[in-house]
């Protein structure tokens, strides 16, 4: 047996699923919640400015202020990641990776209460939208921390393994809100509001897991609680085997760096002007890969393509169902190869299918069974999207970066992450418009961008400690991959 497979026990399992229900489950229900009930809720919108403000709204300015409800999520996204930018160190080394999820178990119920009496007594629009934006703040904040977290209480060669866990919640989350919010079950003129609370029920679960799993051993000594970081460890591999020998690396390691370093000091720190350029750019290529556009607007391109509302939002479903457990195979992946060659694969297959996507939607017109074709070649891009790019760019800044600019950098991760996906979100239709199912080739572009900066720049991180990669990026763009 080898020795990730040894590194694996009961209670560091269930530490990655449950805190990935509590923290990460929420993040990617928001997205999958708002397809199926959209038109009830237009309608709500609608009913609300006639009968409060005695406004007759036509109907492209009610598809307007739903494209603000959607995408005030967004913008919560990036408040929360310039909150989390500027205040990262800080909060990470005050309050712990564990209890920056507590944090925002706070902006979670925040968002919870508001969307449960947006329809009580009297209907609010605008109390919907602040809950999204507290949603969005919420998330952002968990991407920077959630993955930080597993792979620290993990075994050096376990972090790949554990870091899938935060885009596997994510997906997850997806495929949940999608099924509760169809007709059948809470997605109805009555109770669709309900479906956009539900989120709440893996919150509950993670506040209560998040009070009795140990905190990050890396976090303990760096605040220099050694006692508190070995009962951790212990807990954690489940023996005392190997466990001082850890324990040394780590005070070691922490000896060897700096005090945590805040945004300004990490940004003017040339050393890391590289690996700042890595993180940022894997999360802008998974955002504009086009991962964003398939669940903002899949339902639309397959009604585009010849197929009844009704079928649409199934189809849709259904690539949630292939995205969640393509995010599964992602932990096969991690830990049988590199993560460099995975990403190169990813991104070169991620821009190969959304070119003949474009392609194959624009001849839908003039050849219907093509359309047929255009869902196998979305299913193939979804694949190829969970081969790497769906879930390393959540945890290769932990890979990369030694624990006193962690904190920083991966917040400057989560902000380039949400940027991107508002940006994304406003470009794509815009673009669509304009030049149709062509719209797409701007995500094949992006992924060769991807492409390019993986096969210059990152270097292998399986196997290999931060404090034996992060030299290796110190000469900026000169530096050379080993």
């Amino acid at each position: 047996v080898n020795d990730s497979v040894q590194a694996w026990n009961w209670l560091l399992l269930a530490i990655c699923m449950t805190t990935t229900l509590g923290s990460t489950v929420p993040v990617g229900y928001f997205f999958g919640v708002l397809n199926a009930p959209a038109e009830i809720i237009k309608s709500w919108c609608d009913n609300i400015l006639f009968s409060e403000y005695d406004t007759n709204s036509s109907w492209s300015q009610i598809d307007l202020l739903w494209t603000f409800i959607v995408s005030i999520y967004l913008i919560g996204g990036i408040i929360g990641g310039i909150i989390g930018s500027l205040c990262a160190a800080g909060l990470n080394t005050k309050f712990g990776r564990l209890g920056v999820l507590r944090i925002t178990d706070v902006f979670y119920a925040v968002c919870f209460i508001l969307t449960a009496l947006c329809r009580f007594k009297v209907d609010s629009v605008e109390m919907l939208a602040v809950a999204r934006l507290f949603g969005g703040m919420a998330a952002a904040i968990v991407y920077a921390t959630h993955p930080m977290y597993l792979v620290e209480i993990a075994p050096p060669e376990l972090s790949g393994s554990v870091g899938v866990f935060t885009g596997i919640g994510l997906t997850f989350g997806i495929v949940v809100g999608q099924l509760f919010s169809f007709d059948f079950l809470l997605g109805t003129e009555e109770h669709w509001h309900w479906a956009l609370s539900a989120f709440i029920i893996f919150v509950m679960l993670g506040t209560i897991v998040t009070c009795i799993i140990p905190e990050s051993p890396r976090f303990l000594v760096g605040r220099g609680r050694l006692e508190a970081a070995k009962t951790a460890l212990k807990n954690l591999r489940g023996s005392d085997q190997n466990v001082d020998k850890e324990l040394a690396a780590m005070v070691a390691d922490a000896g060897a760096t700096d005090s945590t370093l805040g945004m300004k000091d990490v940004i003017c720190n040339g050393k890391l002007r590289l690996v700042i350029i890595l993180v940022v750019s894997f999360h802008f290529v998974q955002q504009g890969s086009g991962i964003s556009a398939i669940w903002y607007y899949s339902v639309g391109t397959f009604t585009d393509a010849g197929f009844s509302t009704s079928i649409a939002l199934w189809l849709n479903f259904a690539l949630g169902v292939l995205n969640f457990l393509g995010a599964f195979a992602g932990v096969i992946f991690m830990d049988k190869c590199n993560r460099r060659t995975l990403l190169i694969i990813s991104c070169i297959l991620s821009s190969f299918f959304m070119l003949l996507l474009s392609f194959a939607l624009y001849l839908t017109d003039n050849y219907q069974w093509v359309s047929y074709i255009s869902i196998a070649f979305l299913a193939l891009y979804i694949i190829a999207f969970n081969v790497a790019l769906g879930t390393m760019p959540y945890f290769i800044g932990s890979e990369l970066l030694v624990i006193s600019s962690r904190a920083a950098v991966m917040a400057l991760g989560s902000l380039s992450n949400w940027v991107s996906n508002f940006v994304i979100s406003l470009v794509f239709p815009i673009l669509s418009d304009i030049i149709g199912p062509f719209a797409f080739l701007l995500f094949a572009i992006i992924c060769v961008y991807g492409f390019l900066v993986t096969y210059r720049y990152l270097p292998e991180t399986k196997n290999r400690k931060p404090e034996e990669v992060a030299p290796l990026m110190e000469n900026g763009l000169k530096s050379k991959v080993k």
